[in-house]
């Protein structure tokens, strides 16, 4: 297109400088007008700037109409990658094996994790409990004589009783009481002795109801404290016979038998010191008394300390002299394993 248009310009320049028609041009500043050469010259200027205005004509329409820059290829979709295996979890390290001079172990297996209780160690074959080895002393129920030559019914009725007591007859005893009690209701000892002969067979409910009553008729009547502080031992309440006993040996300082029931309270609790202290201050008074040295005997040997043991058992075998064979016996035992 501006090469046709160039071509069309040349014509008509030579047509104007040969024909008799010239283009109607004005004369230039500052020279002489209708010269040839400067007409010539200011046409090839005209004709130039066409040219070039043709040229960037041309230029610009090829770019609009050429064709939109080329893209690069889109690379066709690939095939999703197959998954990979995620990598194996970390495994703990196997321990190490133990040194040569220790054993090695087998591996334990999965297995349900039991716990099983821990076993308790056997008590010591040296540790004996007083109160087991030997029951705490019971107050005597002792007999009544009639004042007089006169028979007394009830008298005779409660002595019936503590012959039976004394037999071993609990349960005979029991009913003697019974009827003593019932005829005379203010009996104090028949009480004591019917809750005695109840205590003998584990009639626990009913031994307790009889103690209470001689305790509500008597307060200060030691026999009925001493029974009832067994009554208490016998439950399991051993602060509260500890507290009866100790109440009986203030009102009865003369009678051992609170004092050794004190002292088997004292060492089931496990305060064999001051069950140690009750029993020597016992022995002080009672020297000879063979259930004092058993006891003191037994504490010493719960308390490990053999050569006082051996000292108390040995008193109490020339205390007893044969009057309790099978006791006695299983002191004789205990004394060999001292060896």
């Amino acid at each position: 297109m501006g090469v046709s248009l160039l071509q069309d310009a040349l014509r008509r320049a030579q047509k104007t400088g040969d024909g008799p028609s010239q283009l109607p041009l004005g004369p230039l500043p500052g020279g002489p007008a209708g010269r040839p050469k400067t007409r010539v010259k200011l046409l090839i200027g005209i004709l130039a700037a066409a040219f070039v205005v043709g040229a960037g004509g041309v230029l610009f329409l090829s770019r609009m109409s050429a064709a939109p820059p080329a893209q690069p290829p889109v690379p066709p979709v690939a095939a999703p990658p197959a998954p990979v295996a995620p990598p194996p979890a970390p495994q703990a390290a196997a321990p190490a094996a133990p040194p040569a001079s220790v054993p090695a172990k087998p591996a334990a297996k999965n297995a349900p994790s039991r716990r099983f209780p821990a076993r308790r160690a056997a008590p010591a074959a040296a540790a004996e409990d007083p109160a087991v080895v030997l029951p705490p002393s019971e107050a005597p129920v002792e007999r009544k004589d009639p004042a007089g030559t006169a028979k007394d019914p009830v008298l005779e009725t409660f002595n019936a009783g503590v012959a039976a007591l004394e037999r071993g007859d609990a349960e005979g005893a029991a009913r003697r009481f019974r009827e003593a009690t019932a005829s005379s209701p203010t009996l104090v000892e028949g009480w004591n002795g019917l809750g005695l002969s109840l205590l003998r067979q584990g009639k626990l409910g009913d031994a307790d109801a009889a103690f209470s009553r001689v305790l509500a008729l008597s307060p200060r009547y030691v026999p009925g404290l001493v029974n009832a502080g067994l009554l208490r031992l016998a439950e399991g309440r051993v602060e509260e016979s500890a507290a009866l006993f100790a109440r009986a040996s203030e009102m009865s300082p003369g009678a051992p038998a609170p004092r050794v029931n004190l002292a088997v309270a004292q060492a089931r609790l496990g305060r064999f010191g001051e069950a140690e202290e009750t029993l020597l201050s016992a022995r002080r008074r009672f020297p000879g008394n063979a259930d004092v040295l058993y006891h003191l005997g037994t504490v010493y040997d719960r308390m490990g300390d053999r050569g006082r043991s051996a000292e108390a058992y040995s008193a109490f075998l020339s205390a007893s002299a044969g009057a309790r064979p099978s006791l006695e016996e299983r002191v004789l035992e205990r004394l060999r394993s001292f060896r």
